[in-house]
């Protein structure tokens, strides 16, 4: 995997021609009889265009599609018996419309104001338009949310995204929340309230957020509320789903960039991508290669002389296989490695915008990922089937200053820490599907799953001893059966149940300096979900919708004792709606939502500054959340989104009630963000500038005694602009543009972090410039 960005990029500069414009050239295409969702998407696919549709598309198939033509004969013939048509409104960009009962295509506007897209979802396990989901998800599209250059990553993602939240440790260690589903700030053993997902890869057990860069990444899927009858345990708080671009097999295509940042105060990076798509069997075999390389500025100063401590590395890539056997079946199969080598922590033991520590040591950190994974798709009769099978391994270390620690038994005054693990998750699934053109939608399987978290703890002290504290090899499994779906009780009326059933099995091989602890335990249970839908209009959806996940216990091994912790379990419910306005410019998507969470497992800091795991009793999450995307006249764009929520502690673990309600960690109650772009044409050059705001209202580190620290309120602007002419793409972008150095996360080491605030500062104002070519 370290020689992709090399071939990626080398193929990139050498393969650069001008293709003629989509509307002349021919294209040999292979779309089955599928829903006329999936079709779209498929020839948006194959073919590099983009579609927008002005309500729910119809849930009919439409004959399949071979042959020798134009983009536009395409969708002629694809659209000629759902009574749709095709309008272009751009050079690639089409915009789908209703034909009237006459059967005649109804006037289509003069495309001056595109409206706001549809887009086809994946991430409820079947092809969905996003109007038409009764459920609350979000949809980041790369490059479209904000002015957004290269390299964007998770905290883009969170920006954009009303809802989604992450500790601020460091590239590779954060912790993802939505919701207000947020147990605690450590990384610990306990498993992750949000599933990561790469495609259909399980990436993530109880390891953090692994810092993926989103390079040639189509679109981020974020679930919100608990999804345990299609995720299985642990999806508490959602889903965070990459959905990466696929092999094209008809053509061949690349894209290359470079970029260069610079922060106010700190060092300077830089940046390269490469992507590559071959076909290899023509109509039948095809690959897509991607590299990548970042190296980003550190902004961390030593009180001592050091600058620019936390700079990283990180290198990435990955290579993907379309195959199509025979008409109807389709096999993917993809690999994907990068790793994160940071030079140093990123916290600070002083507020303001001095952005230093003194430390006798350095912090540094290496993470790396590795995720296989291949899917066969095909049809049984008129029945959709689908085989994933996917395997993660993550490896993490990382070095503390441990000074401040209390002194172990057999160790001589603790100096350095030294700490890590390797985390691997195997995940397979089978899942058949309902006929593009049934009534009832359902998708029902079974799956199973294996995780093996293998994690060590060792200290070097002054006097150069190294003394094991800890070991630990933790076993999980799960098999399920589930299913999903929905069924129209009136013209407009729907109905979604869903269901899983599940038998999780977890063993534990602890060994500390004292003595070896094994324990096992098999467990049983079933996680519901139910929905129903209203649509007023074809742009009009109301929903309200009840769901439940499940988080298996474990044991908790702290103060050389042993204890069991329980599994927790969340109930939501939401009352939510889509709505578009002013002639589909105008998209509303809005939420009541209204959380139960029992029997919370939370990862909290022992005296020692080692991780433990406990229940701490129950809680409640209630708010409200309101996302618009306005696309105005003259080129204007308008998004903006607001959340306020009350995620609060209410009892103990003995189920009595607290004297105060506690606050949730690290979630804000309040958030919002306003971003307004426009694009303009200048001769061939297409120019669009921009600004964007983020507020994060104030949150608190922990609920646990002496580190109930408060963060802060901030804000951060943005500012930035883009300019495109056929292939080639400029940008300029400045973050942080006040410079702010407001405390985003009060922890960076657990062994001084009870004897000393600590603070983790936004990074500085920040310089970026980008150029990218397609071809």
């Amino acid at each position: 995997m370290r020689y992709v960005l090399a071939t990626a990029l080398v193929a990139s500069a050498a393969l650069g021609v001008n293709p003629a414009q989509a509307r002349d050239i021919r294209y040999r295409l292979d779309i089955g009889a599928v829903d006329v969702a999936d079709a779209l998407a498929t020839l948006s696919a194959q073919t590099g265009i983009s579609v927008t549709f002005d309500g729910p598309m119809p849930r009919r198939a439409i004959s399949a599609l071979r042959g020798d033509m134009t983009v536009r004969d395409a969708l002629d013939r694809m659209l000629r018996s759902v009574e749709l048509r095709a309008v272009r409104i751009g050079p690639r960009e089409y915009r789908i419309v209703r034909r009237n009962h006459a059967g005649k295509s109804i006037a289509a506007p003069k495309p001056v104001v595109l409206p706001a897209e549809d887009i086809v979802v994946t991430g409820r396990k079947q092809s969905e338009m996003l109007s038409s989901v009764a459920a609350p998800i979000a949809v980041y599209v790369p490059g479209s949310a904000s002015l957004l250059g290269i390299g964007t990553i998770a905290r883009d993602v969170a920006r954009a995204t009303m809802g989604l939240t992450l500790t601020n440790i460091g590239p590779g260690r954060n912790r993802l929340f939505i919701r207000g589903i947020a147990d605690s700030p450590f990384n610990g053993f306990s498993q992750s309230t949000v599933s990561v997902q790469l495609d259909d890869a399980r990436v993530t057990y109880d390891a953090p957020e692994p810092g993926l860069r989103l390079v040639d990444v189509a679109r981020v899927e974020v679930l919100k509320g608990p999804q345990g009858p299609l995720y299985g345990t642990g999806a508490l708080g959602g889903v965070y789903r990459i959905v990466t671009n696929r092999p094209v097999l008809d053509r061949v295509e690349g894209a290359s960039s470079l970029g260069f940042s610079a922060i106010s105060g700190g060092g300077v990076g830089g940046q390269a991508e490469g992507v590559i798509n071959l076909p290899l069997v023509s109509d039948h075999v095809a690959v897509r290669v991607v590299g990548y390389a970042a190296a980003d500025p550190g902004w961390i100063n030593d009180v001592k002389g050091g600058r620019d401590l936390n700079r990283s590395l990180t290198l990435g890539g990955r290579v993907a296989v379309r195959i199509v056997p025979f008409d109807g079946w389709m096999i993917d199969l993809s690999a994907m490695e990068q790793s994160i080598d940071t030079r140093d922590s990123q916290y600070v033991d002083r507020p303001g915008k001095d952005r230093s520590r003194d430390l006798p040591i350095r912090e540094p950190r290496f993470d790396r990922i590795q995720v296989f994974q291949g899917t066969i798709t095909g049809s049984i009769g008129s029945l959709g089937l689908t085989i994933t099978t996917s395997g993660t391994w993550q490896v993490q270390r990382a070095t503390y200053d441990a000074s401040a620690s209390p002194a172990t038994p057999g160790v001589v005054v603790p100096k350095t820490y030294f700490g890590g693990g390797k985390h691997g998750v195997f995940d397979q699934e089978i899942r058949i599907s309902s006929a593009p053109d049934s009534r009832f939608v359902w998708v029902a399987g079974a799956s199973f799953l294996l995780a093996r978290i293998e994690a060590y703890g060792n200290l070097l002290s002054g006097d150069g001893t190294l003394k094991g504290l800890f070991s630990e090899d933790r076993r999980v499994t799960e098999a399920a059966i589930f299913a999903d779906g929905s069924y129209p009780l009136a013209p407009r009326l729907r109905v979604g149940v869903g269901l899983r059933g599940f038998r999780a099995g977890i063993r534990n091989d602890h060994f500390d300096y004292m003595n070896l602890v094994t324990r096992a335990k098999t467990l049983f249970g079933i996680t519901p979900n139910a929905s129903l839908s209203y649509e007023i209009s074809p742009d009009q959806l109301l929903f309200a919708r009840f769901a439940t996940a499940f988080r298996p216990g474990g044991l908790d091994f702290s103060n050389a004792t042993t204890r069991r912790y329980t599994g927790d379990e969340v109930r939501s419910i939401d009352l939510g709606g889509r709505v578009k306005l002013d002639n589909g410019r105008l998209s509303l998507d809005f939420s009541l939502f209204k959380t139960n969470w029992t029997k919370i497992q939370s990862d909290y800091l022992q005296a020692n500054g080692l991780t433990a795991t406990h229940n701490v009793g129950r809680a409640t999450v209630v708010g409200t959340e309101l996302s618009a995307d306005w696309r105005l006249s003259d080129g204007w764009r308008l998004q903006a989104g607001a959340l306020w929520q009350r995620p609060r502690l209410n009892r103990a673990p003995n189920g009595s009630a607290l004297p105060r309600r506690l606050r949730l960690p690290v979630v804000p109650d309040v958030s919002a963000r306003l971003a307004l772009t426009r694009d303009m044409t200048f001769g061939d050059w297409r120019i669009t500038p921009g600004l964007s705001v983020n507020l994060v209202g104030t949150s608190r580190l922990s609920f646990e005694a002496g580190l109930d620290r408060r963060m802060p309120a901030r804000v951060v602007g943005r500012v930035g602009i883009s300019a495109e002419r056929d292939k080639l793409t400029f940008r300029f972008d400045i973050d942080n543009i006040l410079n702010s150095s407001a405390d985003t996360f009060a922890f960076g080491n657990p062994f001084s972090v009870r004897k000393n605030r600590q603070y983790t500062p936004l990074y500085p104002r920040s310089f970026s410039i980008s150029a990218s070519r397609r071809f």
